[in-house]
């Protein structure tokens, strides 16, 4: 087996492990998120949430000095902790008066996320 096929193969168990706790903690959240305010705000409350939440982390992940850490975090745990399928289906079931809003909020508070957490990153590796 040569370096690079152990290297790919590493990867796409890292990616599985960190999709796996990532999927599951949307899931911790989704649910306790359930049983403290109820069914009716959960789905799009959640979904704010671990959107700008998972932004912010990326943006931390990209000053993490290993590619391993970078594709466990990033495409692993950051990939399954966020929703953009549950993003499309909220968008679908609402009415473009609340799905447009609701949309460019999530959208810029996301890239405004990514932008604190990179320079936060910035900031910690600065200051040893």
């Amino acid at each position: 087996m040569t370096f690079s096929t152990l290297m790919k193969t590493n990867s796409y168990f890292l990616v599985f492990l960190g999709g796996g706790l990532g999927a599951l903690l949307r899931y911790l959240i989704a649910s306790v998120l359930e049983l403290t305010i109820g069914h009716d705000i959960t789905g799009s409350l959640y979904l704010f949430i671990v959107n700008i939440a998972g932004a912010v982390f990326l943006g931390l992940v990209a000053a993490m000095k290993t590619e391993s850490q970078r594709i466990f975090w990033g495409a692993g745990f950051t990939g399954g902790f966020t929703t953009m399928s549950g993003v499309a289906i909220f968008l679908y079931t609402q009415t473009p008066q609340v799905a447009l809003p609701a949309a460019a909020i999530m959208f810029g508070l996301g890239f405004i996320g990514y932008a604190a957490g990179a320079n936060l990153a910035r900031v910690i590796r600065s200051n040893p």
